[in-house]
């Protein structure tokens, strides 16, 4: 377990967050007082692959969009201008 000061962690932040990423955890502290504790993300729910993959289905049809039908306006019917 690490610590470093506010300023050190705001000078040197990714190299932080890859420390943690790796395991590490550490201890930010103000004037030598410990007053944050950064550790690594676990997630508490397991992945259902099952659920990512319907998710990513989902989001590769939306982003596609779905077709209505007719024409679409021109810039400057959406605008107004004639």
């Amino acid at each position: 377990m690490r610590r470093v000061s506010m300023r050190e962690a705001n000078q040197n932040f990714a190299s932080l967050v890859a420390e943690v990423e790796s395991g590490e955890q550490v201890i930010l502290e103000r004037r030598g007082v410990p007053v944050a504790e950064i550790i690594p993300f676990r997630s508490s729910e397991p992945v259902d692959e099952a659920r990512e993959k319907r998710l990513r289905e989902l989001r590769r049809r939306l982003m596609k969009g779905i077709p209505l039908g007719g024409k679409a306006p021109s810039k400057a019917e959406m605008h107004g201008f004639d």
